[in-house]
């Protein structure tokens, strides 16, 4: 078996194809029961798929460990059954999900796939300014944050922020592609939304900020956090 395919007992984490890379994506938690090449069979997501969910395509991912590094995989796939008494080795019954693949497995990309809610306490944080934003997610590719109005960010608008990793500091270029009001806004308070496209990176930067958001997901899958 090649090292990048999946095998029974692999953490998987699905998200719908249609919430890829927006903030508000449910990132569902399972494990494989079985696979071959045209299916896989996982456990019951949680939170808890339905029935009602079926047809929809997602993106099923998982974490390796190639010698030092720790990389993550993933393909399309289509939820196509949910079974009630599935039998497992144990010779218990219970429900789980069958997936049909549609791709092969192959490298992902967190520019394309991934944004993490920073939890409370978090050594991650986007200064502007010398004033520390209120992060909404992030990406090795750009961030969500909201600010206050006495700044108007204007879409194309190049910026420059400072990146706090832990103990190391970052000087990040970026272009502001979307802003808007914030959902939930405090009484008296005007803030902006804002959506930043990262610009002009260096391999040291890239390399802390991904190790930050796999610690992030790992802390995440821990916790079984959806």
């Amino acid at each position: 078996m090649k090292k990048t395919e999946l095998k029974p007992g692999t953490p998987l984490t699905i998200v719908f194809e249609s919430e890829l890379n927006k903030s508000k994506a449910h990132y569902l938690r399972a494990s494989v029961y079985d696979c071959d090449d045209s299916f896989v069979t996982t456990s019951q997501t949680s939170p808890a798929l339905q029935k009602s969910f079926l047809g929809r395509k997602v993106l099923l991912t998982y974490l390796i460990h190639i010698g030092a590094r720790t990389l993550r995989f993933g393909f399309a796939g289509l939820l196509a059954e949910l079974v009630s008494d599935y039998a497992m080795s144990s010779g218990k019954n219970t429900q789980a999900l069958l997936i049909k693949r549609l791709h092969r497995s192959e490298p992902m990309d967190f520019r394309m796939y991934f944004r993490i809610k920073p939890p409370a306490g978090s050594d991650l944080s986007l200064f502007w300014e010398e004033k520390k934003v209120g992060l909404i997610d992030i990406s090795l590719g750009g961030a969500q944050f909201i600010y206050p109005d006495a700044q108007f960010f204007q879409p194309g608008q190049q910026v420059k922020f400072k990146l706090l990793i832990g103990d190391g500091i970052f000087d990040v270029e970026g272009i502001i592609r979307r802003v808007g009001r914030p959902r939930a806004v405090r009484p008296g308070k005007r803030f902006q939304q804002v959506s930043v496209e990262f610009r002009h990176w260096d391999k040291k930067m890239e390399s802390s900020l991904g190790k930050a958001i796999m610690e992030i997901e790992r802390s995440l899958l821990t916790k079984g956090a959806g």
